[in-house]
């Protein structure tokens, strides 16, 4: 009985996880599909390589102690409040190292304007270490439900915004106020979605202990997210920008159907395994379905997409003639 329950919350969570991450990269693709007609790939290329300092930024106060929250067995508002606190104080110095180095990084690319942008688009350090937060507690809980409403209404509101702000002219700024107001309005809806808020409580003790498992698993994604981002950094300095541009263009489409199926199994099946840490043999089955279940979908789908990926994307970005379409007909 208790396995049939555990099943159905899996499944529940999954299509909620999916729905989630399904319904907000869905707008967003509307969204780019849209800017990418008022805005060129120059501008985005700009935003392509703050984006990149700015994430791995965010994995050094998101990572390790959000999957620490979901992994330890017993956690209270003390566990919770505590890595609010601890979190905050980490995107505040890192902040301040991205606004210091703001003036480097834009004379390394010969683009003076991408120090305003970067200490502009460095603010998200702060709601995206709350969101981490809010996002275990729901994980442990297995009610992505809420995540999925937050998300699709942030996504619709900062995606409208930023139609609104390139339509009027703002260049590559309507690309920075669409991040900003993302993680400000998901952080804002899910403090209404989800029970959970921050109390005056803190204990070094937990964080210590929570540091001791979760700072592996930091330095793990610390390492895959550079691996990732490298080539974007790279083909921001040798290459001109309208390749950089068309290049995250590019990247767009498969990392959409990826990130979208490898994230939910992965958000659902980590509080699941954590459950069963103590059963090394249930752990491999259900590992073993996760990887045939992901391989099944994934692998058909990026076949497809290869197949179609000049048609496909000629017709979204624009055909010859526009600097959005780098393929010949």
């Amino acid at each position: 009985m208790e396995k049939k329950q555990t099943t159905s919350k899996v499944v529940k969570g999954l299509f909620w996880k999916l729905m989630e991450n399904g319904g907000a990269q869905g707008v967003q693709f509307i969204v780019s599909v849209i800017l990418a007609r008022l805005l060129s790939p120059e501008e985005y290329s700009v935003v392509g390589v703050i984006l990149i300092f700015v994430t791995i930024a965010n994995v050094l106060v998101q990572n390790g102690f959000s999957i620490a929250l979901i992994q330890k067995k017993e956690v209270d508002d003390r566990d919770f409040s505590s890595v609010f606190y601890f979190n905050m104080a980490v995107s505040l110095l890192l902040y301040g190292a991205l606004f210091a180095a703001a003036p480097q990084i834009g004379r390394f690319y010969t683009n003076p304007e991408m120090t305003a942008l970067i200490r502009a688009l460095a603010v998200v350090l702060f709601p995206g270490g709350v969101i981490s937060i809010q996002n275990a507690y729901v994980s442990r809980r297995l009610e992505f439900k809420g995540l999925f409403i937050s998300s699709f209404i942030a996504s619709v509101m900062s995606g409208g915004f930023s139609i609104f702000m390139a339509h009027r002219g703002w260049g590559v700024w309507a690309l920075v106020w669409q991040q900003i107001t993302y993680y400000f309005f998901y952080m804002c809806i899910l403090f209404l979605t989800v029970s959970w808020k921050p109390r005056i409580l803190f204990s070094l003790l937990r964080i210590k202990t929570m540091l001791a498992f979760g700072w592996k698993l930091l330095c793990a994604s610390l390492l895959d997210t550079i691996y990732n981002n490298i080539y974007g950094l790279v083909i921001g300095k040798i290459y001109n920008k309208a390749m950089l541009g068309n290049y995250n263009r590019g990247e767009q489409f498969p990392k959409l159907v990826v990130n979208n199926l490898a994230s939910a199994i992965q958000s659902v099946m980590l509080p699941v395994l954590s459950a069963s840490q103590d059963e090394p043999e249930t752990i491999k089955i259900m590992l073993r379905r996760a990887i045939m279940v992901s391989s099944y979908l994934i692998l058909p789908m990026m076949a497809g997409m290869i197949a179609v990926a000049q048609p496909w994307c000629c017709s979204f970005w624009g055909r010859n003639g526009s600097p959005a379409c780098p393929f010949s007909s």
